[in-house]
């Protein structure tokens, strides 16, 4: 009965090390983009390139700081640094669907208002002529809709 106990154990443990050793594997490969795991419901590819071209589909928002004595305010898509009203009291950016776009007033502890002046026809939020103020804070102005 000991003997069997034994064997049973390590199998067992060769089993867990075989397991831990190939997820390792896995995500090495996966982390470094040699392996494309591709799952579909549909049997052609029509669907996945519908997405694609969606998600890649580019708008145009431009924005003027409406208080031009503050011009240190920075535009973050994404939470990425963008642009900013340094040069220019109008600042475009290029923007995807879903990207999030935010006015990062935090330097100075009055209201700066930003306003979107204008948007690509293919963009429905934000809205044109809309305004955001921050005081001292990072706000959001929306997150992007490409129709």
């Amino acid at each position: 009965m000991k003997t069997a106990f034994n064997i049973f154990e390590k199998a067992i443990s060769l089993l867990l090390i075989l397991s831990f050793s190939f997820l390792i594997i896995v995500q090495y490969i996966n982390y470094r983009g040699d392996l494309s795991i591709k799952t579909s419901l549909f049997d052609d590819d029509s669907l996945e390139y519908i997405l694609k071209e969606e998600s890649l589909e580019k708008g145009i928002i431009i924005l003027k700081n409406l208080d031009s004595q503050y011009n240190d305010i920075s535009i973050l898509v994404n939470g990425e640094y963008v642009s900013d009203f340094k040069e220019n009291d109008e600042v475009e950016i290029p923007v995807y669907n879903n990207d999030i776009v935010e006015i990062d007033g935090t330097r100075y502890s009055n209201r700066v208002n930003i306003k979107v002046v204008g948007i690509s026809k293919n963009i429905s939020i934000p809205k044109l002529n809309e305004i955001v103020t921050t005081s001292q804070s990072i706000e959001i102005l929306g997150r992007v809709q490409i129709k």
